[in-house]
């Protein structure tokens, strides 16, 4: 009687300990970090003036193609919902020579404000 009292106990410390610390629900499954975002403006570095069309491109190992933007009419730009990661972007217009800037640490849920001067061609 000892015995099958012993096995029992054995088998549900088992069953209600056990299994749960390896369940894992479907939230967990489907969780991911929300994401980031890089925002800014961008400036003539001589005139002060806002750049409007210019091209913000991020490119990331976090992403599986580049992400891009294009400056407002006040030189402002916005790159969201970016996985956290280390980021280059690049900012693109003809009337000026293009930028980089590398090595842009994201976090997830931070928003990560970055100005720009360029100087005409």
């Amino acid at each position: 009687m000892l015995k099958l009292f012993t096995a029992y106990f054995v088998c549900m410390l088992v069953l209600f300990v056990a299994v749960p610390l390896f369940a894992r629900s479907e939230d967990d499954a489907d969780y991911a970090p929300p994401p980031g975002m890089f925002t800014g403006t961008v400036i003539d570095a001589l005139s002060r003036a806002p750049i409007p069309g210019l091209v913000v491109i991020a490119t990331s190992p976090s992403l599986s193609e580049a992400q891009w933007a294009r400056t407002d009419d006040s030189g402002g730009y916005r790159l969201p919902l970016l996985p956290a990661g280390t980021y280059t972007l690049r900012f693109e217009h003809p009337d000026y020579p293009s930028h980089t800037r590398g090595d842009l640490l994201l976090r997830a849920n931070q928003t990560e404000q970055l100005q720009v001067e360029l100087r005409p061609r």
